[in-house]
Parts: structure tokens; C-alpha cells; sequence
């Protein structure tokens, strides 16, 4: 972590790492966006962020193609920003203020994430029985496909079971299933929109009670749903499952 912290100290290696967040570069295509470094200055940087993990590098040919590791950030993410992220803070600030304003019949909460790879692939991530338990699950009895679909996660011994209510190929899944600790359903919806090739994947989830149990559960699935987000980013872009 000491290495990490070091590296990512050059703000050269950071500016590196924001290009290989969008997308994977070549050697040449990233030395292009400094115009005072040579090739073999970048080369260096490339160096010292491959020695601390925070890229990988794979060659094809003449290229050298590099990708941004996300292991070693998400270990800074879980140790210093977690508690702190979106969808928890945001969440309990905007839950206080619809209580003020007594706008709110039940509890509800949106997290997102924006994913480089065209709306087809990501949809896909999510619906397909194979490729979400490479990063979320352990298994499922069957792929998405349409509403009315029943389907049943599993993680180890634990399991759920989803009802799919809305179903719009490359564009939205909606279900329904049993919230974390109580026992009434809770409703989930997944919207995915693409520009200029990014997916951006909304999840909103809804339906709990004003109550102690209401406000435990839906802040324990805000947290999951954030961290299998990042998850399904790591696997779609980098084929990286974050559970290993």
C-alpha cells in the first residue's frame, strides 16, 4: 500500500491512470497526450506503475497494450473512502431531507456507474447466467430474458430469488424480491443508457418501511449494490473479479 500511496504521489502517473480509466492504450497512444515527455520518459512511468500493480500490461504483435489494475485503488476505496462514498452519505443526507419535508411513503435509493464498453455488452453482464458469476454470484438458475422470469441467485449457502418484473433488452430489468432482514419485497430497477460509448448502469431500489428494520436493510443493500457495481466494472473492462 506504502508503494501505492508513492506512485500515485506523480501527478505524470496519475494523468496515466485517468487515460487508462477511460479506455486501454498502447505505449504510443498514451506518450501522444505529453507533449513534453518522450516515449521513453513514458515508458519509465509505465514502469514504476506496473512494479506497484496499478497497471497491467499485455502485448500483441508489436503492441503493448496497457490496462489500468483496479485491485489496488479498490484496497484504497475500501479503506479510506468507503464509508464516506455516495451511497451512503448521499443516501442518508437526502433520506434526512425527505423526512423533513415528509415527502417520502417509503424509503428508496439510486446508485450508478459509468462502464467504457458499448450498452450491449454491459447489458449482457448483468442478464446472462454465466458471466454474472464470474463477479456477483456464485451461481444463477438461469439467464435474464424476459418479465415474469423467476430466478434464483446463490451465493455459497445463501440465495434469493427474483421475480423480474420489466424486461427491455439493452435498456432496463426491473425485479422484485425480498429485502435484506425484513419480510415484505422491495422493488429493483436496472436502466442502462449509452453515449459515446460508455454505459452508464442506474440501480434504484424502493419499497421499504419509515421503521429501524426499513432504514438497516436499505442502507445494507445501498452497500451492496454500490460494491457489485464496481465489481461488474472490473469484470466487464478487465475481466478482474474483485471477490478473489
Amino acid at each position: 500500500m506504502e508503494l501505492v500511496w508513492k506512485v500515485l504521489s506523480d501527478k505524470t502517473r496519475r494523468k496515466i491512470l485517468d487515460l487508462l480509466r477511460i479506455k486501454e492504450m498502447t505505449t504510443g497512444e498514451i506518450s501522444s497526450h505529453f507533449k513534453k515527455l518522450s516515449r521513453y520518459g513514458i515508458m519509465k512511468h509505465l514502469k514504476i506503475l506496473h512494479k506497484a500493480n496499478l497497471i497491467i500490461i499485455k502485448r500483441e504483435g508489436k503492441n503493448r497494450w496497457n490496462y489500468i489494475n483496479p485491485l489496488p485503488i479498490q484496497e484504497i476505496y475500501e479503506r479510506w473512502v468507503k464509508k464516506y462514498e455516495a451511497g451512503w452519505s448521499s443516501y442518508l443526507i437526502n433520506f434526512k431531507n425527505n423526512m423533513e419535508k415528509n415527502q417520502m411513503e417509503k424509503i428508496k435509493f439510486k446508485v450508478a456507474v459509468k462502464i467504457s464498453k458499448p450498452i450491449a455488452e454491459v447489458f449482457k453482464a448483468f442478464t446472462d447466467k454465466d458471466i454474472i458469476s464470474n463477479y456477483f454470484v456464485t451461481s444463477a438458475s438461469e439467464s435474464i430474458r424476459a418479465a415474469g422470469d423467476k430466478i434464483t441467485w446463490k451465493w455459497g449457502e445463501h440465495s434469493a430469488q427474483i421475480t423480474v418484473t420489466e424486461y427491455t433488452e439493452n435498456k432496463s430489468v426491473a425485479f422484485s424480491w425480498q429485502g435484506y432482514k425484513v419480510d415484505y419485497d422491495v422493488h429493483c430497477c436496472f436502466e442502462f443508457e449509452e453515449s459515446g460509448g460508455i454505459t452508464k448502469v442506474t440501480v434504484t431500489e424502493e419499497g421499504w418501511t419509515k421503521d429501524d428494520e426499513g432504514i438497516v436493510s436499505s442502507l445494507a443493500n445501498s452497500e451492496g449494490w454500490t460494491d457489485m457495481l464496481s465489481s461488474m466494472k472490473a469484470w466487464v473492462m478487465h475481466g478482474v473479479d474483485l471477490r478473489k
